[in-house]
């Protein structure tokens, strides 16, 4: 059996509370994230379930893709995205994924790519747990539909008080 813990007086706690940083990955699903075409500078907006709290700090950003393309991901607040009115704009942060230069292929499958100490503080706006995230293609050639053009983004996130 434990040994409670008591303060031996005001002021003088015999222990110390310490909040331990959570670390944990959220990952789009290849078959419902990003599967539409996507000609040079369009865009497919995704609600990523997964997240622990609504505020978090991203550190890294992965993607797996078939296709060896420029990419760019933007993050917003809310599931509004990007809006005209500058005061209803949730906009956070953006990262390019630059696969034709900085890309491996490990055999001759997807092409992969990490993106690490980001330190984007994310705050999901409309509490709904989740990572607000734009995919936009940067390159001039189209992103492929359906399976030849899969893509798989791993968020490492730790969780913020």
């Amino acid at each position: 059996m434990g040994k409670a813990l008591t303060a031996r007086g005001i002021g003088a706690p015999d222990f110390v509370k310490e909040l331990r940083s959570v670390i944990y990955p959220v990952t789009s699903d290849k078959d419902t994230h990003f599967t539409e075409q996507l000609i040079k500078n369009a865009v497919e907006r995704e609600n990523i379930t997964g997240l622990r709290s609504n505020r978090i700090r991203v550190s890294k950003i992965s993607i797996q893709s078939d296709q060896r393309l420029l990419y760019e991901v933007l993050l917003y607040g809310t599931d509004a995205f990007e809006e005209a009115d500058l005061d209803d704009d949730k906009f956070i942060a953006s990262v390019e994924l630059n696969l034709p230069t900085y890309g491996f292929q490990q055999t001759t499958g997807q092409w992969m790519l990490d993106i690490e100490n980001l330190n984007i503080d994310y705050i999901d706006l409309d509490l709904t747990k989740e990572i607000h995230a734009v995919l936009r293609n940067l390159s001039p050639t189209t992103k492929n539909a359906g399976a030849t053009g899969e893509v798989k983004l791993d968020f490492l996130c730790e969780a913020r008080a």
